[in-house]
């Protein structure tokens, strides 16, 4: 936290231009120049693993805002009678619906005793589940394990309405380990998305998988730094700080 992640290369490479940003801002434009995203000028990438968060493509463009952190979905509350987030509020979307909430989610279903698959996978673990863990028993028919990823894509679609109805974007991408899960949590997102954003938002919306895959951060990083591969100036105003 405030650390000066710029400053402290710049120590050391002092001619080199030093840009920082966070993943799913590289994820997008990864998928911007590679993936599914070629050639259109607004979408939102999301990116689920241990955390929830977006890169916002406007008019080409990633929207930043002015400190950096636009696109923290994560931090949007869905419950607020929901667990504590590690932000410190309650009922975060992150601290609900992302990789680690899955796997607890699952371990709760298996101490009310709804999955014997799990409840073996969790004995065998040593009493934990993974995220990892809840995919491969719903991709072995285990109801329990399918209804936990159906509650988290409810949970991310219904924040992703509201950027829908906010944003209208032309594309909604959806990327990180989680996105591993498959049709099953893209089906719930969809779902709830066309149910709860306005028709005429959703009339020309495409939602899919990403298909630069594990790749998107690095190539995104990658195009990046070749936008200022020959500049002769360092001007901080020009540099993502």
């Amino acid at each position: 936290e405030r650390f000066q992640i710029r400053s402290f290369l710049k120590q050391t490479f002092l001619s080199t231009v030093v840009m920082v940003d966070n993943d799913v801002n590289s994820m997008a434009l990864g998928e911007l120049f590679s993936g599914e995203a070629q050639g259109i000028n607004q979408f939102i990438f999301v990116k689920i693993g241990t955390g929830i968060g977006a890169g916002i493509l406007s008019n080409g463009k990633i929207h930043r805002g002015r400190d950096g952190c636009a696109g923290d979905i994560g931090h949007i509350c869905v419950d607020k009678s929901g667990p504590l987030c590690n932000c410190g509020n309650f009922g975060c979307l992150e601290i609900m619906a992302a990789g680690p909430a899955i796997a607890k989610h699952a371990m709760r279903a298996v101490e009310k005793g709804e999955s014997p698959l799990m409840a073996k996978m969790m004995e065998a673990n040593g009493g934990f589940l993974t995220p990892e863990d809840v995919n491969k028993a719903c991709l072995e028919a285990d109801s329990a394990a399918l209804c936990v990823i159906r509650e988290s894509g409810k949970l991310i679609g219904e924040v992703l309405a509201t950027l829908v109805n906010f944003f209208n974007p032309s594309h909604i991408i959806i990327g990180g380990g989680i996105s591993k899960f498959g049709n099953h949590l893209l089906v719930a997102i969809r779902q709830t998305i066309l149910k709860r954003s306005l028709p005429l938002a959703t009339k020309h919306l495409a939602i899919n998988f990403s298909s630069a895959g594990s790749d998107a951060g690095v190539i995104g990083a990658i195009s990046m730094a070749s936008e200022y591969l020959f500049a002769i100036k360092d001007d901080p105003d020009r540099i993502i700080t």
